[in-house]
């Protein structure tokens, strides 16, 4: 029942019994042990998923096999080296196309295949390309499944729990719905194990407890385009079929059968060029969807979601969507005092024409109950250190935001998640201070700019100067101009520096 495609035969038409069916899709870092879980999953003594002896993939291709779960019978993909590269270069686009393709009929579950060792940003990368070809919704559908875990750990998943996690990798798997497994490492275990066979049957049910599969717009437009060509096969046969029993009755079984292959063989071909098309639809899409995350990355001056609270010197608490200039807001604590600055400008407000890509900084205020702050990716907020950093390199269980607490403290409290979300409203402001204590986290003022909040009150210093003499009104859509001419040089800069380093090298 299994079938593994690579290299030349990559190119073959792939049969849609082979295709037609949910996808169990496993995903992780190269090394990590996909294709041994793979393999595992198959419970043949053939090796139907090569395995790499290096950590450098020996091949950018997926491979596929049926697979029989509970009365259902699944496709299962390895994606060695697909999802863990930056390259998206034309072969790792059509290859993840192939992918796409073969998850049409839905996904029932992603097999995340992590080592036995901490969640690093290389893993966070790759749930980010998840998100990016397969939608967030997908995750819903992830299971984590440890790999190269040691006899022990491997026996008492509860020990393996107790002594090797850390925050991050609780967050991380509590963020799948708590779903998690052991791969047992078959050189340390037979097949007869009872050992492997139990962490075997644990992530089966797992895979068999999700409920339904998981589907999306792409998803939905390649299994129609899939049907459409079964329909065409069909019609193809009948044909075919109907032309090989008239050419019997006239002209003999020889000719008959020669007529007969010499169409299959032009009809196939039609099939694989249709396959190709859809191919090539599916990574029209892909660089679609890429480019538009690059080009949100490099557009407007951005800052935070309208509904973010900030705390006015009056006392009383707004949305920034209410803020006007002049208003005095808690910009910062220090030794017990609260400070209060001047929004001295407003470079933009309301509605953008295009979604941005922002951050969801979850985590947990000092009295225990759960707070989130909303904001471009590229923004930063300040770590325990008082250092700046972007908001998409938080890291779960591992960074410290500063929030305020009780008695006019700032406390260094944990990240416990971060999420993209697409959104198409925001508000960039500054204060005379640079900074904002945005739903009770000190956050800088600044976005997408050189890390060093001196540098950046140096950069505005001629705005918040001479808004002292003519104060500001500029409460539109539109970008402020200064704002705009700032952006414009920056990215000016970083392109001549990016390209004198391509000289160079």
């Amino acid at each position: 029942m299994a079938g593994y495609i690579s290299g030349p035969e990559q190119d073959q038409i792939i049969s849609l019994s082979d295709i037609n069916a949910p996808v169990i899709l496993l995903i992780g870092k190269t090394g990590a042990g996909k294709s041994t879980l793979g393999n595992l999953l198959l419970k043949t003594s053939k090796e139907t998923f090569p395995v790499s002896g290096s950590f450098t993939s020996e091949t950018k291709k997926s491979g596929y096999a049926n697979i029989k779960i509970g009365d259902k019978i699944y496709n299962i993909v390895d994606t060695p080296g697909i999802f863990d590269t930056d390259d998206l270069n034309e072969d790792i686009l059509k290859e993840i196309a192939r992918t796409i393709q073969k998850c049409a009929h839905g996904i029932k579950a992603i097999l995340f295949v992590l080592e036995a060792k901490r969640y690093t940003k290389e893993q966070e990368k790759m749930v980010n390309m998840i998100k990016l070809f397969l939608g967030d919704d997908a995750l819903e559908y992830m299971i984590t499944v440890f790999s190269h875990c040691d006899k022990k750990q491997t026996e008492d998943p509860e020990y393996f729990k107790k002594v090797s996690w850390n925050k991050q990798i609780k967050v991380f798997v509590n963020s799948m719905g708590n779903r998690w497994t052991i791969s047992p490492n078959p050189d340390l275990f037979s097949p007869s194990s009872n050992v492997r066979q139990q962490r075997l049957r644990e992530l089966e049910n797992h895979i068999l407890s999700i409920d339904g599969v998981y589907t999306n717009e792409l998803l939905e437009k390649a299994r129609k385009k899939q049907e459409e060509i079964e329909k065409i096969e069909r019609a193809a046969e009948k044909k075919r079929k109907e032309e090989y029993d008239e050419s019997k009755r006239k002209e003999g079984e020889a000719n008959a059968r020669y007529r007969y292959e010499r169409q299959r063989i032009i009809d196939e071909k039609t099939t694989k060029d249709k396959y190709e098309e859809q191919i090539k639809d599916i990574m029209s899409q892909i660089e679609i969807l890429n480019k538009k995350v690059i080009e949100l990355s490099e557009k407007d001056n951005k800052c935070f979601g309208l509904e973010t609270q900030v705390k006015l010197e009056s006392g009383k608490t707004i949305q920034m969507s209410e803020l006007q200039t002049g208003d005095r807001v808690l910009s910062n604590i220090r030794n017990g005092i609260t400070e209060y600055s001047d929004v001295y400008l407003i470079a933009h407000i309301g509605k953008l024409d295009h979604e941005e890509a922002f951050a969801k900084v979850s985590f947990t205020r000092p009295d225990g109950s759960k707070g989130q702050l909303r904001l471009t990716t590229t923004h930063y907020v300040f770590d325990e250190n008082l250092s700046i950093i972007f908001a998409k390199d938080l890291r779960p269980g591992e960074t410290k935001i500063l929030v305020s607490g009780d008695n006019n403290k700032l406390v260094p409290v944990f990240v416990d998640d971060v999420t993209i979300e697409l959104h198409d409203e925001y508000i960039s402001f500054y204060t005379r201070a640079g900074t904002v204590i945005a739903n009770g986290v000190l956050s800088s003022c600044y976005d997408q700019c050189p890390p060093s909040q001196m540098l950046m009150d140096l950069v505005f210093l001629p705005v918040r100067l001479w808004t002292y003499i003519i104060p500001s009104t500029h409460r539109e859509e539109r970008l402020h101009p200064y704002v705009q001419f700032l952006e414009t040089m920056y990215f000016l800069f970083i392109n001549a520096m990016e390209k004198g380093k391509r000289f160079i090298d």
